[in-house]
């Protein structure tokens, strides 16, 4: 190699630690330990591989506050394990039942063998580990966890199509069909307004099911469409009968496809199962996208109107994205109107999606329904449609969807702390 090789050898190499040091500099990390000195020395080392965005929890309680704070998304924690009160197990398990996608560093004076299952465990719970580090963390135990953990490429996960029809039959009754609760917010106040009730799959051979998949198969097939649908209001109802005896009063939002509209004795089946579960019927909200149409639409409309004197909520869900949304609205006596994500989120970079949440949030003034926007990730739309008069939100910016313990510890954090009109800074 000549003296030129060298200095371009020489220069290559300072390229990368200046590109290296410029992407930790965008890192935003939560440092949880109950020791003050412990959190210091964490900083120092984090600061000397160019991370300064760094905040700290004392504490379990701390950290929930800070992950369930709006808008504040981490992309680094590191995890003490022995802490009192909330230790480091039953935080990985918080974590996992948020379905928080951070990644997680687990520090420890614990043996080796301590560190190892407990690495084990979160990975089994989900949640994305980089490694499990016996203190004190150093320069060179943290570089090669940023590296391959941070930087690289994220682990892909496994969809499944097409997925034969018998194996969802399997799926409903063996317990492999759950909810995931998404909060929904009330804009005035900042509190916790209900939850809208997600149906999630995983395969053991197939991996996740993706929603589209299985609700399109469900469509395809009357009884497997009754089963789903008598699945998720039965489970949904029920945790909002759970969560109101923790002193919680929740809305219950669920998606319905169009077929079930085609049933007359739907407003009957539904009403049924809430006047069982002790729920009013006026805590319930059924969900129908812009783009369904059922096979018959003057039993649609009966179906829909006889839901709304049994004093049902009724939503039309992702409105905008379809060609038919303003006959729907003109037609169906829907009460809700939730704009979707597609405009909510970048709203306040774009003219053309601003215009089209402005005209939606007034159409629902309008039309005296409840607006919804969905999708908000970023404190700038959330004061958009704040100041637009938005009565309800969900999005990524307050929460992800969430099993029910990871909500109602959730929940717990965000009402604590929530206050109105300006929210958390």
């Amino acid at each position: 190699m000549g003296p030129a090789d060298a200095g371009f050898q020489v220069t290559v190499m300072v390229d990368a630690t200046a590109t290296a040091l410029d992407r930790n500099a965008a890192l935003r990390v939560l440092v949880i330990d109950d020791q003050e000195h412990v959190r210091k020395w964490v900083r120092r080392v984090l600061k000397s591989v160019g991370i300064v965005n760094v905040s700290e929890a004392e504490d379990g309680r701390a950290a929930l506050a800070r992950v369930t704070a709006p808008g504040c998304a981490f992309d680094l924690i590191l995890c003490d394990l022995k802490m009192p009160n909330t230790d480091g197990i039953e935080l990985i398990r918080a974590f996992s039942e948020m379905r928080l996608e951070t990644a997680v560093i687990l520090l420890s004076m614990e043996p080796e063998r301590v560190l190892e299952t407990s690495s084990q465990l979160a990975e089994e719970q989900g949640l994305r580990v980089l490694g499990a580090v016996a203190k004190p963390l150093t320069v060179e135990k943290l570089q090669p966890l940023l590296n391959t953990g941070i930087f690289g490429d994220a682990p892909k996960r496994k969809t499944a199509s097409p997925v034969p029809h018998d194996k969802l039959r399997e799926a409903l009754p063996s317990g492999a069909l759950h909810l995931l609760y998404q909060p929904k917010i009330n804009m005035a106040t900042g509190r916790v307004a209900g939850v809208e009730a997600l149906a999630r799959w995983r395969h053991p051979d197939y991996g996740t099911v993706t929603p589209d998949i299985f609700v399109a198969m469900c469509e395809a097939s009357k009884p497997l469409g009754e089963w789903l649908l008598n699945f998720t209001l039965g489970e949904a109802i029920a945790f909002a009968g759970r969560a109101r005896e923790s002193g919680m009063d929740l809305d219950v939002a669920v998606n319905v496809h169009a077929g079930a509209f085609d049933d007359v004795t739907l407003p009957d089946r539904v009403e049924a199962i809430v006047l069982e579960s002790g729920t009013a019927p006026n805590r319930v909200t059924l969900e129908l996208t812009e783009r369904s149409v059922a096979e018959n639409a003057i039993r649609m409309l009966e179906v829909a109107t006889r839901l709304r004197l049994k004093d049902f909520n009724l939503a039309i869900d992702d409105f905008g994205t379809g060609q038919s949304g303003l006959s729907q609205l003109r037609r169906l006596p829907f009460n809700q109107l939730k704009i979707d994500r597609q405009f909510v989120h970048g709203s306040t970079e774009s003219t053309s999606k601003r215009s089209v949440v402005e005209a939606s949030v007034a159409l629902a003034r309008n039309l005296q329904m409840t607006s919804v926007a969905e999708g908000i990730q970023q404190r700038p739309e959330w004061d958009l449609l704040q100041g637009l008069g938005c009565e309800e939100m969900q999005g990524f910016f307050t929460a992800r969807p969430m099993t029910e313990d990871g909500f109602l510890a959730w929940s717990a954090q965000w009402n604590l702390h929530s206050s109105a009109p300006g929210l958390r800074q």
